[in-house]
């Protein structure tokens, strides 16, 4: 769906919306919780809680192709319409509490469930768990620049099948952080050489 049909939609729907959250609790791994908050335009940032740790924060800016997805995501669920109906009512292991939340001009609108039986919460839910995981992936190349620059390559390595299996919500919002890696003179060449083939093939996938 073209940019222009998704904001003709959401013009449809009425009270355009400000702001949108999306938060994920987790019982194991190294972060308690994650959330990404994002402006209409595709700007906003990442909030992660370290386990014993202070938030960590970070700026977030989508590429046009996944301001134009985010956009189709929220449209599908008409600006949280049926939030009430997103909890499954099958018993499902816990895949991680979500807190979603829409700001609008004239209201807020939120939900919380662990999983859903539908389809577009599930797509939302999916985007920003890509997105999510690719801010974990950019903030592990930065700290990997300054303290582990060995251990690049693996994490690209790593990266590049994330992009493969889809886990990464908007691949060319990856760019700027390959750059960085590609005009870094003290990253091993090698790495350089990986993180511009990466660039390359997302530039080709756009």
């Amino acid at each position: 769906m073209k940019l222009f049909a998704i904001l003709t939609l959401l013009l449809l729907q009425g009270d355009p919306f400000v702001r949108f959250t999306y938060c994920r609790d987790s019982a194991a791994g190294p972060y308690e919780k994650q959330c990404i908050e994002l402006k209409a335009d595709g700007t906003g940032q990442s909030r992660f809680k370290p386990r014993g740790s202070a938030d960590i924060q970070a700026s977030l800016s989508l590429s046009p192709p996944g301001r134009e997805k985010f956009l189709s995501v929220i449209a599908a669920t008409r600006n949280l319409a049926d939030r009430q109906k997103y909890e499954s009512k099958r018993k499902v292991a816990n895949l991680g509490h979500k807190h979603i939340a829409l700001e609008m001009t004239s209201e807020a609108r939120e939900a919380d469930f662990n999983y859903s039986d539908l389809k577009e919460v599930n797509a939302l839910t999916t985007f920003f768990d890509g997105l999510i995981n690719q801010q974990t992936f950019i903030q592990d190349l930065e700290t990997a620049t300054q303290y582990e620059r060995l251990s690049i390559p693996e994490r690209l390595d790593q990266l590049e099948s994330e992009i493969k299996v889809g886990r990464i919500g908007d691949p060319p919002g990856l760019i700027p952080a390959l750059d960085k890696l590609i005009q870094n003179e003290r990253v091993l060449d090698f790495a350089r050489e990986h993180a511009q083939q990466m660039k390359s093939q997302i530039l080709v996938s756009k």
